[in-house]
């Protein structure tokens, strides 16, 4: 990915201005994003200034999980030469805005619509305010750099990743919703902590990367700064962008390169099962039920989305479990087909091995015949000895609330 080393000239320039930030009476009361000229280089080229905010790239969300984060980058800007590394502003995925939540668009000042995809990140500027916030992808992501990579921390399964978008969301002024934007961002690059006013700058927020780094941090004590608590000559005790890229905690996520507009929605529910037969009655297997499910275009292919375990459900006997889960809210090429599988196991404590009941299995090859026609279901879908109760929606348009309450 470029670059491994700094330049000198980048740091020197960094520490310089990291100082004039960070120091009252040796800054201008000017904010620096707002600047459309900081000055020229030697070689008299314009150095932009803004938070990796110049520049436009085409990372896809396709195959992101929330909590993976995102690092950004745009060559030849005021904070490319300010901040150490390939990368001068990080974000992170939070999925897609669900229906009856309230997320707030900072870029846009109005509340997202359900099905937007969003980030989280703390930045400051005139029209996106200052500190914490929530952006769409399309304006946080694509329309914010030129270079941009996504990476995801290691060992860890896609609930905890979510225990860290949580944890940020919980860090917010204004509650969950993200309004107003808050708390302040943090001009403490030099350090680093995970709650609490940082000594250097006087303020009770998060830079960018800190963000991510005390996430994970406090959460689950994976250290995203590869220097740790040790000081560098880089960043000090700070935790840079680039420093979660290079940390051996993470690796970089292949997105797809689809473009959402040649996609649609598609959004998969399970209603529920009915259980027509308890495998192992108790005290054996006491009808523990979960459940396993894949989605996508073809089994094992691009852009395939699976989930393994779903969950687990007590029932005793014959009935039904309502599920009532969102199982898949994705975007699919539209030349692709679709495929939905869903597993129904029944959980056995050792030696008992797993018992699985028929699974269901069904395949289009064509998802025209679906779009934009509402809601399809199977009703209590009859496998055997349990049946299904699934929906699902294929729309050209973000999709909403299933008529099950989905």
């Amino acid at each position: 990915m470029g670059m491994k080393y700094s330049k000198i000239l980048k740091i020197g320039f960094g520490i310089l201005l990291i100082t004039m930030f960070i120091n009252p009476a040796a800054s201008v009361e000017r904010n620096p994003i707002d600047q459309s000229v900081m000055g020229q280089t030697s070689s008299t080229e314009v150095v932009k200034s803004a938070f990796a905010g110049d520049g436009v790239n085409s990372l896809s969300y396709v195959g992101l999980v929330p909590g993976d984060i995102i690092l950004l980058g745009t060559d030849d800007t005021i904070f490319d030469y300010l901040i150490p590394g390939e990368f001068s502003h990080t974000e992170i995925f939070c999925g897609f805005v669900q229906s009856g939540e309230w997320i707030w668009d900072r870029d846009n000042h109005e509340w997202m619509a359900p099905g937007t995809p969003y980030v989280i990140h703390s930045t400051k500027s005139d029209n996106a305010g200052n500190g914490l916030g929530y952006s769409t992808w399309a304006k946080g992501v694509n329309d914010h750099a030129e270079n941009a990579v996504a990476v995801r921390v290691a060992g860890l399964t896609d609930a905890q990743r979510q225990q860290a978008v949580n944890w940020m969301k919980s860090k917010l002024d204004g509650g969950v919703d993200g309004y107003p934007i808050g708390p302040a961002y943090d001009w403490g690059w030099t350090s680093k902590q995970i709650d609490g006013t940082n000594g250097l700058s006087g303020v009770d927020g998060y830079y960018c990367s800190e963000l991510a780094w005390a996430a994970y941090k406090d959460l689950f004590g994976i250290d995203l700064d590869p220097d740790g608590d040790s000081w560098d000559w880089t960043t000090a005790y700070g935790v840079s962008p680039s420093d979660l890229y290079h940390d051996s905690d993470t690796y970089e996520v292949e997105t797809a390169d689809w473009d959402p507009a040649d996609c649609y929605y598609v959004k998969i529910n399970i209603v529920g099962i009915y259980y027509e037969n308890d495998y192992d009655p108790w005290p054996k297997g006491s009808g523990e039920e979960y459940l396993k499910w894949f989605v996508g275009d073809g089994w094992g292919g691009s852009g395939y989305i699976t989930n393994n375990f779903y969950g687990t459900v007590s029932r005793n006997g014959a009935g039904y479990i309502y599920w009532m889960k969102n199982m898949a809210y994705v975007l699919i090429p539209k030349t692709h087909p679709l495929k939905i599988r869903v597993e129904a196991w029944e959980d056995d404590s050792w030696p008992d091995s797993d018992d699985q009941y028929p699974v269901f299995n069904w395949w289009e090859s064509n998802m025209l015949n679906y779009v934009d026609q509402g809601w399809f279901y199977w009703n209590y879908w009859d496998a055997g000895d349990c049946r299904y109760n699934i929906e699902f929606c294929v729309s050209s348009s973000p999709i909403g609330t299933s008529p099950s309450g989905i």
